[in-house]
C-alpha cells in the first residue's frame, strides 16, 4: 500500500489539469495540490504560500505595472485555474481554499507610495460549498481618530472577528475535530457561518 501510495505521488509532477494554470510559483503549486486531489493521494490539508507582500514601497494600486495589481494579478489567476479544474473535475464541493496573510496594511500611504504594516487584514474563502458573502463589515475609512472601526489614531482598521473562530469553524464544521482541543480554547463565533 505504500509503494501503490508513492507511486501515485509521483504522478502529481506530471498532472496537466483542464486548464492552464499560470506559470507562478502559486500557480504550480496549486496545480499540484490539484494533481494531488485527483489522483487521490489521501491527504486532507495543503499548505501553499506566495510572497512578495512585504512591500512598502511603489504599490501603485492603479497601475498595471505596480506591485499590488501584479500580486493581485498572481493571486486571482492562481485560484481561478485551481477553481476551475477542480469544478471540471468534480471536485469543487469537496473542496475549501482558505487564503490569510499574517499582517494587514495601513490606512494612509506612507512617503514612498507605499503602505506600512496595520492592525487587521482579510480572509478569503472559496469552494463548491462555501456560504459567499462578507462575514463583518466593512471599515469606515474616515481619518477621523474618533471613528469606532479604526484604531491606534486612525493609522488602522480595528480587527473584527478573530482569526481563531475562523479556523475553529473549519475545523468543527469542516475537517469535523474539535476546535476547542486543537486551539487550546473556545473561539467559535456563531455568526460565522461560511461552511
Amino acid at each position: 500500500a505504500a509503494m501503490a501510495t508513492l507511486d501515485r505521488v509521483a504522478t502529481v509532477s506530471t498532472y496537466a489539469g483542464t486548464v492552464t494554470y499560470p506559470n507562478t510559483g502559486l500557480g504550480q503549486a496549486l496545480r499540484a495540490v490539484s494533481g494531488a486531489m485527483v489522483r487521490g493521494i489521501g491527504t486532507r490539508v495543503f499548505y501553499v504560500t506566495t510572497g512578495g507582500f512585504d512591500t512598502h514601497s511603489a504599490q501603485n494600486p492603479g497601475l498595471t505595472n505596480g506591485s499590488y495589481y501584479n500580486l493581485m494579478a498572481t493571486l486571482n489567476d492562481a485560484l481561478f485555474a485551481f477553481h476551475n479544474d477542480l469544478s471540471n473535475q468534480g471536485l469543487l464541493g469537496d473542496t475549501l481554499v482558505l487564503s490569510f496573510s499574517e499582517f494587514g496594511r495601513r490606512i494612509s500611504e506612507n512617503g514612498s507610495n507605499g503602505t506600512d504594516h496595520g492592525a487587521a487584514s482579510v480572509m478569503l474563502a472559496m469552494g463548491g460549498r462555501v456560504n459567499g458573502g462578507l462575514y463583518g463589515s466593512a471599515p469606515n475609512l474616515s481619518l477621523d481618530p474618533q471613528n469606532p472601526t479604526l484604531e491606534n489614531n486612525a493609522g488602522d482598521v480595528r480587527f473584527e472577528t478573530d482569526f481563531r473562530s475562523v479556523y475553529a469553524r473549519v475545523i468543527d464544521s469542516w475537517l469535523g475535530a474539535d476546535s476547542r482541543a486543537i486551539l487550546n480554547g473556545d473561539f467559535r463565533n456563531t455568526g460565522l457561518t461560511f461552511v
